[in-house]
């Protein structure tokens, strides 16, 4: 227990760490995405079930499960009656950005690919929605526009005036 309590103030003290690329709320609505995205895939691939196709029954058990390892992934309290989860979890956490962007975008993209239908679409949709806010996290922030302009032009010089469009 001690430890699951110290794995929880660490992830807390990152999410509030004032130093970090991104305000607070980003971070909040990536992980708020996914706890809805993981819901509502369980729902949708609930009611999956009583497709009469192979392969759509295939999609939304799939759905089911991926929509369960991101709730356990984003929010392991969901999940306290599974003893591994705790582990899951802090590995999770100590994953870059875009692990977690393309992780989700995959379990995301996979029922979809299976069988293309409303009940997929949307609980899927949502998980892919959430791997593509963690990849655009990755990205980072866009630069100023005088290092974008010397990345563009190395002879480009910020005390110079443009050229006039005539």
């Amino acid at each position: 227990m001690g430890a699951a309590a110290s794995g929880v103030s660490t992830q807390m003290q990152a999410e509030h760490d004032p130093n970090a690329s991104f305000p607070w709320w980003i971070r909040f609505l990536a992980k708020g995405v996914g706890i809805i995205g993981g819901f509502v895939s369980i729902f949708f691939g609930a009611l999956g079930l009583l497709s009469l196709s192979a392969t759509c029954i295939i999609a939304v058990l799939l759905e089911m499960v991926f929509g369960f390892l991101v709730i356990a992934l984003e929010a392991p309290f969901c999940c306290q009656f599974v003893d591994f989860i705790e582990k899951i979890a802090v590995f999770s956490e100590s994953r870059k950005l875009w692990h977690k962007a393309g992780i989700y975008c995959a379990m995301g993209l996979l029922p979809i690919f299976l069988c293309f239908e409303l009940n997929t679409f949307l609980g899927s949709g949502l998980v892919f929605a959430c791997g593509t806010i963690y990849g655009f996290m990755a990205l980072g922030k866009k630069a100023d526009r005088n290092t974008m302009m010397a990345a563009g032009d190395p002879a480009w010089q910020p005390h110079q005036n443009p050229p006039s469009v005539s």
